[in-house]
């Protein structure tokens, strides 16, 4: 009876933590994770397809593009250049990978801040940008969050600028591609930033996350994030132009996908059918193409008309040019550097940064 006494004691307490687990689950109700939303951004931002995109979600490494609104927005006030340097202090260097690896003490240009952010989703540099514009990281939210209560971003709230674990911090896909979009419109000077694919910082060369960039013709800005917590995410922008030169210009948030490749593929559907008559070219006609995407020589209505559901996951017909294109996909995602996250992640709760143990956005 002892014995017995005791097992129910215990099964009693792991009761307890379970529901105060789904308490938290429940009351930040993401407890599903998957959401998506098409806006033409050509045609006065009108919403062409949304799946749960004002539902809450936590967005991981899509925060960091409000960090470099942020940035930008300080360039654009002449608070900062591209060549002023923010120094990095040792909270910043204490961040979870993804991360640059900075030194106490070392300086960091803005330039190269905003590249690390976007190809590298440095979580080092982001608290390096908040604390060299607002002195901390929690005075540096609060501009976040009056920033996106000005973007309309209503269903938003940033606690970190990295987008590292935290229960407080939640947005919608709705919400993200308003982010997105307001990156591309409000400083046309910087959207080179958008789309590089690589660069170089010390003696070390970075890869973009971004892989979509890399085969998707017309893509020119995206970012990606991933905790375990949100599933990956995606903010991606493509423009396509029709006989006449007349261009449409889609942007695409996914949130919660299984894969990065799986996310990948499905924003590629959603562009591709979304585009209609404008998926003639990923150029003005006319143009000579500056470089060769890697599925120049697959026919674009080939590469995903034929792309099918199937138990969650994402299957290529067995067509030659599909098992071509889908082989180079393979080859594309096989290391999977977006996601360094172990599955015990822990999630910190907002009362409690000091006490919990963080890991990568």
């Amino acid at each position: 009876m002892n014995l017995f006494f005791k097992i129910l004691v215990y099964l009693a307490v792991i009761h307890s933590i379970g529901m105060d687990i789904f308490a938290q689950t429940a009351d930040n109700k993401l407890v599903e994770k998957k959401s998506a939303i098409v806006i033409d951004y050509t045609n006065g931002q009108k919403i062409l397809y949304s799946d749960k995109s004002k539902e809450k979600r936590y967005p991981a490494s899509l925060t960091k593009m409000m960090t470099v609104y942020l940035l930008f927005d300080a360039i654009k006030n002449k608070k900062v250049t591209l060549n002023t340097k923010f120094r990095v202090s040792k909270y910043a260097t204490a961040q979870a990978p993804s991360k640059l690896g900075l030194k106490v003490g070392a300086k960091i240009s803005v330039s190269d801040a905003i590249k690390a952010l976007f190809v590298k989703s440095a979580n080092d540099v982001a608290v390096v940008v908040a604390e060299g514009l607002a002195g901390s990281v929690r005075n540096f939210c609060r501009l976040m969050n009056n920033k996106s209560r000005m973007l309309g971003m209503l269903n938003t709230h940033f606690e970190n600028a990295s987008g590292l674990p935290d229960l407080k911090q939640t947005s919608t896909a709705e919400d993200m591609a308003k982010l997105g979009m307001a990156l591309f419109r409000d400083f046309p000077q910087y959207r080179n930033y958008l789309s590089l694919k690589k660069f170089a910082y010390g003696k070390k060369k970075y890869t973009t996350h971004c892989k979509i960039l890399q085969w998707y013709k017309g893509a020119d800005v995206a970012k990606t994030g991933y905790i375990c917590a949100s599933g990956f995410n995606l903010m991606v922008s493509a423009s396509r132009y029709d006989k006449a030169g007349k261009s449409r210009r889609l942007f695409v948030v996914v949130m919660g996908g299984d894969t990065a490749k799986a996310r990948d593929l499905y924003a590629g559907q959603l562009m591709d059918k979304y585009f209609d008559r404008y998926k003639i070219s990923a150029q003005k006609p006319k143009e000579q193409l500056c470089k060769k995407s890697l599925t120049e020589q697959i026919g674009k209505s080939e590469m995903l008309e034929d792309v099918i559901h199937a138990d969650n996951e994402i299957i290529i017909s067995s067509k030659q040019a599909i098992s071509n294109f889908n082989q180079m996909l393979d080859d594309l995602y096989k290391d999977n550097d977006e996601c360094l996250l172990s599955e015990d992640e822990i999630m910190v709760h907002p009362k409690k940064h000091k006490a919990k143990k963080k890991k990568k956005a």
